[in-house]
Formats: C-alpha cells, structure tokens, sequence
C-alpha cells in the first residue's frame, strides 16, 4: 500500500467513523439539552431523527451525484457541510434552531457516507477491497456508533453538551485539507449520464414518509390515521420508484443489480442488522438513564413514579 493509499483508506475510514459517531452521540446529552434549550422530548427527540431521516433520504441520490460529477468533490463538499453544520449546531439557542443546523450536518454526512465505498473501490484493486478496505471502512462505521454513545456521556458530563458538535470541528478541517491534497477521481472515463430526477424524487418522498412515519410514532405521538396514511402513500411511492427504475434510461438505482444473488442478500442483512439496531438504540438508552432512576426529574417531572412503565405511559412515548 503506498501513501496515496493509505491516507485515503485512513480518510474513509475517518468519515464513516464520524458520521456513525454523530448518530448516537445525541442520545446521552438529550436530558442535560431539555433543560438548557427549554424544549420538551418530542421537540428535541428530532435531533436524533432528522439526522437518521437525513442520511437515510439522500444517501443513493448523493452517490449518484458523485458518479456524475465527481466523487472526490462530493466528498469534500460534504465535509464542509460536516464541519460548518457542527459549529452550527454547536451555536443553537433553541430546539428549532438544533434541528435546522443538524440537517445541515446530516447533509455533509450524506455526501461523505455515499461516496465512502466508491472512492475506496477507485484507489484499491478488486482482491484488495473486500476483506480489508471495506472491512476496515466498516469497522470505522461501527466503532464510531458505538463510541458515540460513551463519548455523549463523557463530554456531556465533563465539558458540556455544546462540545459533543464542536469537537467536529477540527476534524473537519483536517478532513478537508487531507482530501484536497490526497483524493482525486480515479474511477476512468465516467459515461456522462441524465440525472434520474423523477427516481430522485419518488425515492426521497418514499423513503421520507416511512421514515417520518415512524419517527412520528417513535417520537411520543402514537400510531394514527395520519401515521397509517404516511406509511401506505410511502408504500405505493416505493413501488411507484421501482417501476421508474425498470424503464429510466439512466437509473437511480440499477434493478439489475438484484439478480446478483450475494448484493440481494448483502442489502437484506444491511437492511435488517440496521432495522433492529435503531428500533432498540433510543429506548434502551433512555431506559438506563430514565428508568433507572438516572434522569427523572428532567423527563418525568409530572410523573410521582420513576420506572420505566409510568414513562412510557406519561405520554412522551406511546405504543
């Protein structure tokens, strides 16, 4: 491996580990946030899901963007918004304003996470990606999901939640500087291709409504009609996408790309592992500050009771 090399595969492996990172850094620094923004869980609970919502929205759309114009400048241009959207973050002064600048942030995460892979696939040959480039990017995502929670916790405690997105900062900039010196487009000759605009679209909006349908539902308001309307348009939006896709000259996504048996099987796994991870991350979290007696009197100020079944009934989260 030479420097070239290297200094990518350690950047790939940086960004995935700070956009993982981010995800759950939130979750420990939630109670000590309710109380200095004066906001409320099912205000301040979308810090957490607009972030989640954000990246799961325009992650295929942005790796689309950099096949067309450039992965190199896609990657650089999300670490900015990475950087600027921390500061950012770091600067609110009330729930709305947290919100707003953490989608920016999510935004540069998109761009980074989707472009990841590509890039790394461009500098290293196909017997040198699977066990060890890609392993080692992967391992950079999970480490970073996992050291996000106790990193929340610590500088929460000993610093102040501001710095769980300030500390950002100063790894963007080396971010960026690294890639303006070290990435280049190495992919070959690109086929100058359309953007799939409508896929673009049916894929967002989809993805989008399921998303907040559960993010609705995960954020204390309970299953409904307008839930349950969300959820079915969402449904008719995605198989509305896959009919756009099997007749787009230029797809989003390549349907083709299903008849490999081992891709089909890799993104159900992806699918499923990432599924059953989120749906426990939020709640068992908040059950071992909350329900053991760690953050009562931030989140359940008007229940008496301080077990988990008297907060779930107090209406910040219903089933």
């Amino acid at each position: 491996m030479d420097r070239p090399q290297f200094m990518v595969l350690l950047l790939m492996t940086l960004s995935s580990f700070m956009v993982a990172l981010d995800s759950t850094i939130v979750v420990l620094a939630l109670p000590v946030m309710l109380t200095a923004l004066h906001s409320d869980l099912s205000t301040l609970v979308w810090v957490i899901l607009i972030y989640i919502l954000a990246v799961t929205i325009f992650s295929t759309q942005f790796g689309k963007l950099g096949d067309l114009r450039g992965r190199a400048r896609m990657f650089n241009l999300g670490m900015i918004l990475f950087g600027v959207g921390s500061a950012l973050c770091g600067l609110s002064t009330n729930a709305i304003e947290l919100i707003g600048f953490r989608t920016i942030q999510a935004f540069g995460g998109s761009l980074m996470s989707s472009n990841t892979m590509a890039i790394a696939s461009d500098y290293f040959r196909p017997e040198e990606r699977g066990g060890f480039v890609f392993g080692t990017t992967s391992m950079g995502w999970n480490l970073g999901a996992v050291a996000g929670i106790l990193a929340g916790g610590v500088i929460t405690t000993f610093i102040g939640w501001r710095w769980i997105f300030y500390i950002n900062v100063p790894i963007a900039i080396l971010g960026f500087m690294a890639g303006l010196i070290y990435l280049r487009d190495r992919g070959g000759v690109r086929v100058r291709q359309e953007f799939d605009v409508y896929g673009a679209i049916t894929l967002g909006l989809s993805l989008g409504l399921l998303s907040m349908a559960g993010g609705v539902t995960y954020a204390g308001v309970g299953y409904d009609a307008t839930v349950g309307a969300m959820t079915i348009l969402g449904i008719v939006l995605l198989l509305l996408f896959v009919y756009i896709e099997s007749r787009a000259r230029s797809p989003l996504i390549s349907l083709s790309l299903f008849r490999i048996r081992m891709f089909t099987l890799s993104s159900f796994s992806y699918f499923f592992q990432y599924m059953a991870n989120n749906a426990i991350l939020f709640l068992l979290i908040m059950y071992l500050q909350g329900g053991q007696g760690g953050v009562e009197s931030v989140l359940c100020v008007p229940m008496a009771r301080s077990r988990l079944p008297t907060w779930f009934d107090s209406g910040y989260l219903r089933w």
